[in-house]
């Protein structure tokens, strides 16, 4: 398995690049097929499972290697602009956070606002690297599943995804190169266990 992620590109050239590195092939015979639904990448009709992220500017993309078998989520967010916006940390954790995830919320009252929401993007990010490696995402209107159904442990530990045993967690390093949005979080989530197939 393969990832990266970069600012200023476009994000088909990225996966491109990538898909391309990973299988030593030249990018124009990496095909990304148009369609709803988790992206791929084909080399000859052979299917190749990608994951990819955009954010304030920023792309990331995850690519898995010729005999790994499992499906892949990656998410990018931008620090900065999150933590500069007008986000209330209990607000979003009510969106955010499942029951079980709560209490650890809870517990961080007295922390400073900053830190919270800073722990929140945090848990964000995962959550969205699982989804995406359950091939399904939050519109429920469609099949997805809300942020509640990912149950984490707390975000300021080594990631762990409690609500599916066959998910692998975790927090992607990041360069000091940062673009006009600032700093970046990253996760990645592989998945040995079953996709779901949201409507569409």
């Amino acid at each position: 398995m393969e990832w990266t992620y970069r600012f200023g590109s476009e994000v088909d050239s990225v996966v491109r690049a990538l898909v391309a590195e990973t299988y030593g092939v030249e990018p124009a015979r990496v095909e990304l097929p148009r369609k709803r639904g988790a992206p791929e990448a084909r080399i000859e009709g052979q299917r190749i499972e990608v994951s990819r992220s955009r954010s304030q500017g920023y792309v990331a993309a995850a690519c898995a290697g010729p005999s790994e078998k499992f499906s892949l989520g990656i998410d990018i967010e931008a620090v900065r602009p999150f933590l500069a916006s007008a986000t209330e940390p209990r607000r979003f954790a009510e969106v955010v956070l499942a029951p079980e995830e709560i209490r650890w919320f809870l517990a961080t009252g007295r922390v400073a606002e900053a830190q919270r929401l800073s722990w929140l993007l945090r848990t964000w990010v995962r959550k969205e690297a699982v989804l995406k490696s359950l091939h399904t995402g939050f519109d429920t209107s469609r099949g997805g599943m809300p942020p509640t159904a990912v149950v984490l442990n707390e975000p300021w530990e080594a990631p762990a995804c409690l609500s599916h045993a066959l998910v692998t967690l975790t927090d992607l390093p990041t360069r000091d190169d940062v673009g006009d949005s600032g700093p970046v979080m990253l996760a990645l989530a592989q998945n040995t266990g079953p996709v779901r197939r949201p409507r569409r």
